[in-house]
């Protein structure tokens, strides 16, 4: 028998003074009260309850023993309402991660108005391009571009994101501008590189698609050093169009293809499956949704 298992019938018959209307609290039969208060005392050894036909009384021993356990239980009611209060609220460390520039740009900001909301948090972000394991790395939410295809993972569509293809003036005086995607093959192209190996750029216009790999002048795995190197002319770019708006705007890169548009993905705040997700996660990722649903900053 557990040690647990007698003290809570014991401590409801002496609040409602009797088995039947013990049994009845706590939707069991009056002889499921009976046996479990008589197996905890003999498990005992004393006896806890004098039985009358009358009434029921309890033993000195007894009273120790219901006072004991009565302030179990509410302790435990009371840690019960501690969770449940705290799985409410906002409170704690949040633990977030998201590619370099889209977090230093778009998401740091939404992190500044979402704490003036909820100033009992406290959120701790770090950049990284690649795709974290959240229950190895500890995380919360990791925003990234592309939904993941992890077993008991949740993807939270937040905005889309366009990728174009840009050049500097400079470079395009000198190399030409090219009109078609065959016309990349030829040309200096930057390009990005995951674990050694690099994808082909894709294109649409209207019901033709085109995927072209060019000549490759430069490759990293870093957005931030692909964009630099098309800005000084190295070759042209392929990436999501919130790296390029502030550049295209002040005239350092131009668009290329025009006619032609780049594959669009989804933003997505990616968290663990759980029946009762903590109110930290949810809130934030609500706000990021609410935030970019209806306005895209770049």
């Amino acid at each position: 028998m557990s040690q647990w298992e007698g003290f809570e019938e014991l401590v409801k018959v002496v609040e409602v003074g009797s088995f039947s209307g013990a049994a009845r609290a706590l939707g069991v039969s009056k002889g499921h009260v009976s046996q479990r208060i008589s197996q905890l005392e003999e498990r005992l050894g004393t006896r806890l309850l004098h039985r009358t036909t009358r009434k029921l009384s309890l033993t000195e021993l007894g009273n120790l023993y219901y006072e004991r356990c009565k302030q179990v239980i509410e302790d435990l009611e009371e840690i019960e309402q501690t969770v449940s209060e705290f799985q409410q609220q906002a409170t704690g460390i949040l633990k977030l991660s998201s590619p370099n520039l889209l977090g230093e740009m778009h998401i740091v900001p939404a992190i500044v108005d979402f704490l003036k909301e909820h100033d009992t948090l406290e959120i701790e972000h770090n950049f990284s391009s690649r795709k974290v394991d959240l229950i190895e790395d500890a995380y919360d939410v990791a925003i990234q571009v592309g939904a993941r295809t992890d077993i008991n993972v949740v993807n939270r569509p937040l905005a889309k994101t366009t990728f174009q293809l840009v050049a500097s003036p400079n470079f395009l005086k000198q190399a030409g501008t090219p009109e078609e995607p065959a016309d990349l093959k030829l040309l200096a192209c930057l390009m990005f590189t995951e674990y050694g190996t690099s994808k082909p750029w894709r294109f649409v216009r209207g019901e033709e698609k085109a995927s072209v790999t060019g000549q490759c002048a430069w490759h990293s795995n870093s957005g931030h050093c692909l964009l630099a190197a098309a800005r000084n002319g190295l070759g042209m770019a392929y990436l999501p169009d919130y790296y390029l708006s502030n550049d295209i705007k002040a005239g350092h890169l131009v668009p290329v293809l025009k006619d032609w548009c780049g594959i669009e993905r989804d933003i997505v705040a990616i968290y663990q499956h759980r029946r009762h997700l903590s109110a930290k996660v949810k809130l934030f990722v609500d706000f990021l949704e609410n935030r970019f649903r209806d306005y895209k900053p770049w």
